[in-house]
């Protein structure tokens, strides 16, 4: 685990380097850390034969062997411990227990209690969280029997893997542990179709399993990759299946009949319907069980988004709901600026470059000129055309520098505030 960290020493623009690891604003996270340190530090006690052979097998280097050899980085490790802790150990099932247990009381909060819960006239829960602002903000609850998690982790520090893992770790344990909370289903769900081709290269196939050697020798990894646009059925074993919300939406409350005939006989099939298949909503609630994870998960922070209402049917008509929906992202924010309540690791972007897990960045700054204002799509290039030319240069300037060093490329990012200003410049 971290031992050190950077920290800015107060009033001035020194960086001193700090004992201990870097403390988390997150409403859970400290307390759980302590948690998952001690029963670490222990051996793990209480955990199943199934988590403890993982484990060993996973963080002890024998999975490492080949051209990549798989050795996780510790906020990767982190976050599948914490998971395995909280559900099976802990037994954690409902999202207002996890903070009742967890949440961490704040001076500068108005709330005495740190956190603080009412229901409305409908039974729905909800839990008044503090924010970055000084007044706290209304989080609705997920049903209790529905076990919600967030893992807050920086781009680029391996969120996909974090993924595999708790994949691989949730069909063992249902297939080998007597009365396993946990299932073989799996939804891997991406807000749109370039995270969805990301997670396609990773998941198609079964690569990053075979290709790590995630799974134990021996062990059958008995399951079915079903892929976005594809009509192949689930099966009996294990499914994996990889889609964005846009496909998995179910679309028939939104037809309406517009004769008697379309009323008594339904809608009218179009195409191939042999060919097309079933859709991915009705594939995935014929199944038993299933654990939803979300990939950039900051895009479904609104209750009342399709996204969050699609998932909380299918949990609702499932035999046996969903054993865990899991939440991943850099960002997980609520649209008023609360973190998701559910967070349960933290492994910010500090943190990974000091771990020299991602680049560090440099941000460019011009210190004689004000900040442009009326910027248009059409304008864009003449309000910020100082600051373009810098970058460049400064980009021909380390690209320069460090031609002689092997696999090192300076990158330029230009952040845009809309997609008018990118696609001009």
């Amino acid at each position: 685990a971290p031992e050190k960290h950077l920290r800015k020493v107060p009033g001035t623009n020194d960086i001193e380097i700090v004992d201990g690891r870097r403390p988390s604003r997150m409403l859970l996270v400290n307390k759980i850390r302590d948690a998952v340190d001690s029963w670490r530090a222990a051996g793990y006690p209480g955990a199943s034969t199934t988590t403890t052979d993982l484990f060993q097998h996973w963080f002890s280097g024998a999975a490492s062997s080949g051209a990549d050899a798989f050795a996780p980085y510790w906020g990767q490790r982190e976050a599948v411990e914490t998971l395995a802790y909280l559900i099976e150990v802990e037994k954690v099932r409902d999202v207002k227990d996890l903070i009742q247990t967890y949440a961490e009381i704040r001076r500068t909060t108005l709330l005495a209690e740190g956190v603080e819960f009412e229901t409305d006239m409908d039974g729905n829960r909800f839990a008044l969280v503090p924010t970055e602002k000084a007044a706290p903000e209304s989080i609705r609850l997920p049903p209790a029997d529905l076990p919600r998690f967030a893992c807050k982790m920086a781009t680029g520090s391996g969120k996909t893997l974090v993924m595999a893992l708790v994949i691989v770790w949730s069909y063992f344990h249902a297939r080998r542990e007597h009365g396993s909370p946990l299932t073989t289903n799996f939804l891997v769900l991406a807000p749109n179709v370039i995270v969805f081709e990301r997670l396609r290269v990773d998941f198609e196939n079964l690569s990053v399993f075979r290709n790590l050697g995630l799974i134990p020798p021996g062990w059958k990894f008995d399951v079915k990759v079903i892929l976005r646009g594809e009509a192949t059925e689930p099966g009996g074993g294990g499914n994996l299946i990889v889609t964005n919300i846009q496909q998995l939406r179910d679309t028939t409350d939104d037809w309406a009949a517009a004769n008697p005939i379309d009323a008594l006989l339904g809608r009218k099939p179009t195409g191939n319907a042999a060919t097309k298949g079933r859709s991915m909503f009705e594939r995935v609630k014929d199944l038993d069980h299933l654990m939803v994870l979300n990939d950039e998960a900051h895009h479904v922070h609104d209750d009342e988004l399709v996204w969050n209402q699609t998932l909380l049917s299918i949990h609702q008509g499932l035999p046996h709901g969903l054993a865990a929906w899991l939440d991943f992202s850099a960002t997980p924010r609520f649209q008023g600026g609360a973190h998701l309540p559910w967070i349960i690791c933290d492994y910010p972007l500090a943190q990974a470059v000091e771990d020299q897990i991602v680049k560090a960045p440099m941000i460019l700054h011009l210190v004689d000129k004000a900040d442009p204002d009326k910027v248009t799509g059409t304008n864009v290039i003449e309000k910020y055309g100082d600051w373009i030319i810098a970058g460049v240069k400064r980009l021909q300037e380390h690209t320069k520098a460090f031609k002689d060093i092997p696999d090192t490329k300076p990158v330029l990012f230009i952040m845009c505030e809309t997609t008018a200003h990118a696609d001009r410049i």
